[in-house]
């Protein structure tokens, strides 16, 4: 493998992670290509999350004021993974941008694996998929993004509900690719969506309305939601309907119309219901 695949740079949000921060960091350092920079940003824990980040030397730690709530699913995270994302604007030597969560462990293998992947099909966003999940686009914990794509279009996630889903609809309008690699298993340390809350799910809802997606499609998608969680569905759908009004430029609205209707055609949104209550 030559030099030229080693300039990837990591950028990683952690909120009272002091549990488990250690092993997500070690599984970075495993990695069999190696990042050249890990960016940490220690996001107003009021655990020993920075006491734990204190033995790692190595990493840039950007240590934010302790506060007691949580920026979980809410627009203002992405102002704190932006700090990271700042530090990397004018790093010529950064060709992609690996995004971690707190809690995660990655293969040995994970980002030679999906860097070469990327090159040889031309992806600009990707990751692996997480254990026991199912998901067709690259999710945010584990995604690898092309930094001069990213640089292109302003090397920040917009401060917005659905930022993240932003980045991969941005990609796509431009004509760009986007891919995940389900061979590729990320672990989590944290078992997802054990409480439930509604608050996520309207925050989901509003992030549908301000991307720009169709009622039919929106309702398509809240009808996945309805077998496992309907209480989560009905706040989808509240957040949805609700009077959001910052919205995301027109364009990519119109891109995401278009797309969207073109899907329903398909049935995309049936035929992935069908196989649900099949497995059920």
């Amino acid at each position: 493998m030559n030099e030229k695949k080693k300039s990837i740079a990591v950028v990683l949000n952690a909120r009272n992670e002091e549990k488990v921060i250690a092993k997500t960091l070690q599984s970075i350092f495993d990695q069999k290509l190696l990042p050249y920079r890990i960016i940490v940003i220690n996001d107003g824990s009021t655990d020993d999350t920075k006491k734990v980040l204190s033995k790692f030397p190595t990493i840039e730690l950007i240590d934010r004021p302790v506060r007691n709530e949580s920026y979980l699913a809410r627009k203002e995270l992405a102002n704190t993974i932006n700090l990271g994302l700042s530090k990397l604007h004018n790093d010529e030597r950064c060709e992609y941008v690996w995004l971690v969560g707190g809690d995660l462990i990655f293969p040995h293998e994970y980002t030679s694996e999906i860097i070469t992947r990327m090159q040889k099909d031309s992806v600009a966003i990707s990751s692996g998929v997480i254990e026991g999940e199912f998901s067709i686009e690259p999710r945010g914990g584990g995604r690898i993004v092309d930094w001069k794509f990213w640089k292109k279009i302003g090397m920040l996630y917009p401060v917005n509900y659905g930022w993240e889903g932003y980045l991969l609809l941005k990609a796509n309008s431009l004509g760009y690719k986007t891919s995940s690699y389900p061979d590729l298993i990320i672990t989590t340390q944290r078992k997802t969506g054990t409480k439930f809350n509604s608050k996520l799910y309207y925050y989901y809802g509003l992030a549908l309305r301000a991307l720009g997606y169709t009622t039919f499609y929106t309702l398509g998608k809240t009808l996945l939601f309805t077998k496992k969680t309907p209480k989560g569905a009905y706040y989808m759908l509240k957040g949805y309907f609700s009077n959001y009004s910052d919205l995301y430029e027109s364009e990519l609205r119109d891109y995401v119309k278009k797309t969207q209707n073109k899907k329903l055609k398909k049935m995309e949104y049936f035929n992935r219901f069908l196989t649900i209550l099949k497995k059920s």
